[in-house]
């Protein structure tokens, strides 16, 4: 389905039907819903997954840059459309699942945070000794393809203050561990009282569904 977010159009997936929650599948940077396949078949409930914009086929934004708010601004269009909603996000996406999860606490009653591209992004504190990432402004690719441009969100900070005021306001999350190093924003919100870990994103639902 098409959802219209200020100059663009968004593409929401509506990846299987069910009776109860809904599941919002948020995915990592250049990538789309489709990696998400028909979704995690343990949800009871309705399964939708989002294409950001600039990538999958939302539309790209013409003159304008890719951040993690505008994600969050993008998935907050889904979520008005599903209605109450468990999130999950992987790599920005889990970014931009605990942006939403705080800053929408009464639509989201968990959010479940998966490791994948855009994760780090640049960093917790800013680098004076940055190099730019070198995207040329030929934007010439194919229309299938992820906007080139998406790459700049890997330079934007991701500062552990800042994602520690949304840990704090949202009412569950659950962060997927497998003993990989997590950058600094994410360790942040594992220490907050309404966060929980789990080995994957099977055991991460099943800890949701049992209450």
């Amino acid at each position: 389905m098409e959802l219209r977010h200020g100059r663009i159009s968004l593409a929401l997936q509506r990846l299987r039907e069910g009776d109860e929650t809904p599941l919002l599948l948020l995915h990592a940077l250049r990538g789309s819903s489709a990696d998400w396949g028909e979704g995690p078949a343990a949800w009871p409930g309705p399964v939708y997954a989002l294409d950001f914009s600039g990538h999958g086929a939302s539309d790209r934004l013409k003159g304008g840059v890719y951040y993690p708010e505008l994600f969050a601004a993008d998935a907050d269009e889904a979520l008005a459309h599903v209605g109450s909603a468990v999130l999950v996000g992987a790599g920005i996406g889990a970014y931009v699942a605990l942006l939403l999860a705080g800053g929408r606490p009464a639509s989201v009653p968990a959010a479940v945070l998966l490791p994948g591209a855009g994760l780090e992004g640049g960093g917790a504190e800013p680098r004076f000794d940055h190099v730019d990432p070198g995207v040329g402004a030929d934007r010439n690719v194919p229309d299938d393809a992820t906007d080139p441009y998406v790459d700049f969100c890997d330079e934007y900070i991701r500062p552990a203050d800042y994602a520690a005021e949304f840990a704090q306001s949202a009412r569950r999350l659950v962060l997927v561990e497998n003993g990989s190093p997590r950058p600094p924003w994410w360790e942040t919100a594992r220490t907050t009282p309404v966060a929980e870990t789990a080995a994957d994103l099977d055991e991460a639902l099943r800890r949701l569904l049992s209450g």
